[in-house]
């Protein structure tokens, strides 16, 4: 038995090319959700930080102006 390599490459079918676009679409839709999440505890750790930042900030001045907060 003779095994002959066809050496004209053919390319993708059709449905080739849209079984792997139904995949990427699935995975995507998987994973869309939880970087949202991600996303928003990231902002609310940054906006958590930049209060204390602020906290911080007017504790320092009213401890530098006779324990005044600013106007």
């Amino acid at each position: 038995m003779s095994y002959e390599v066809n050496k004209r490459w053919r390319g993708f079918t059709l449905i080739e090319l849209l079984v792997v676009v139904a995949i990427i679409a699935l995975l995507l839709s998987i994973l869309l959700p939880s970087l949202q999440k991600a996303q928003s505890r990231a902002r609310a750790t940054m906006c958590a930080s930049n209060l204390r930042q602020l906290s911080i900030g007017w504790l320092t001045y009213a401890a530098e102006h006779d324990d005044k907060l600013p106007g």
